[in-house]
């Protein structure tokens, strides 16, 4: 049995790279924006999974502590623009659009070939300013509404085939609280992320990926007048409501890399991935050019365990390099 890779859903990840100053907890003034392109290639070859092997790397039991095994390498390169635009002095509204490279060696029939390319999972939203100063700590509030939208690419069997995203709609609540230093700035965000079911398969081959809790923790230092360093954690929580149809099950049973033996769970956990927690971290370095205008370079690396924390579980562990061009005017 091949060392399935987490082959649907990892694009999580990797397909929106923004650096932290784009997604605080600010507006855009009105008329104003803020707009980045960027380039990033995130690989993994390994994955933290609560399933049990033998040591041919079969699948044996449902439920074991979490532990770190090897997969078939997922490589996925992406050019993303990423616009925030000030539609009022407390509304503003986002759009981002990647065009991704994507390649697996446990899906690809001829693993030697590039995998698919294209435009991959679109997102819109809109932040809107709720309150400047809370009880006057100088920490600004606002809200976030996003929808995910998967209608660029076509969504083929995933037993077989990579997808460019993840198939289904998502619609992210955001809470966001920010607040700015003389020598920097710190921003919280609490998110509820609803996914809708995948129904662009025929014959009834649905799934629904759970829903997500998440909390990210990121700021800023100014180091010198032309160059900031940041820092980001985020963790993501799945609610535990995935469900995946038969008919779609089959499809993994018939592509032989599951067993009827265990079923759905393994489908759930490791084929499709819908119920994975995520624990990540990240540093930037922001070059200030000109005024408006930086280069940014990013590192991200999903985390195994952190001091006894929650961690990774049922999803990949892979590292993310990038690099942006940012302009606000």
């Amino acid at each position: 049995m091949k060392k399935g890779v987490v082959v649907s859903l990892l694009l999580t990840a990797v397909c929106l790279f923004i650096t932290d100053a784009a997604m605080a907890a600010w507006t855009q003034a009105k008329g104003h924006s803020y707009n980045q392109l960027s380039l990033s290639h995130y690989q993994t070859t390994q994955k933290f999974t609560t399933l049990q092997h033998d040591s041919a790397g079969a699948i044996v039991g449902l439920d074991t502590e979490v532990h770190r095994v090897d997969s078939e390498e997922f490589t996925s390169t992406a050019v993303t623009y990423y616009l925030e635009y000030g539609i009022t002095d407390k509304i503003t509204g986002i759009f981002s659009i990647p065009w991704n490279w994507v390649k697996s060696h446990d899906v690809m029939i001829e693993t030697d070939k590039r995998g698919p390319s294209g435009v991959g999972d679109i997102n819109v939203g809109l932040r809107h300013k709720l309150i400047d100063n809370i009880a006057g700590t100088g920490v600004l509030s606002s809200i976030e509404f996003g929808v995910k939208i998967p209608e660029a690419y076509d969504y083929a069997n995933p037993a077989t085939h990579q997808p460019l995203g993840e198939g289904q709609y998502d619609l992210t609540s955001k809470l966001k609280f920010g607040r700015g230093f003389n020598w920097g700035y710190s921003v919280l965000d609490i998110s509820y992320v609803y996914r809708f079911e995948n129904e662009q398969l025929p014959n009834d081959a649905t799934f629904k990926p759970s829903d997500q809790f998440k909390v990210a923790l990121s700021g800023g230092y100014n180091a010198t007048p032309w160059l900031s360093i940041r820092g980001q954690f985020a963790y993501s929580d799945s609610v535990g409501n995935a469900e995946v149809s038969d008919v779609m099950a089959q499809l993994f049973y018939d592509q032989g890399s599951v067993s009827k033996a265990h079923g759905k769970p393994v489908v759930i956990k490791d084929s499709l991935a819908l119920e994975q927690d995520t624990f990540s971290g990240g540093v930037d370095l922001a070059f200030t050019l000109k005024p408006g205008l930086q280069l940014v370079f990013s590192y991200n690396t999903d985390i195994s365990d952190f001091f006894g924390l929650k961690h990774t579980k049922n999803a990949a562990l892979g590292e993310t390099y990038a690099v942006a061009l940012a302009y606000s005017h």
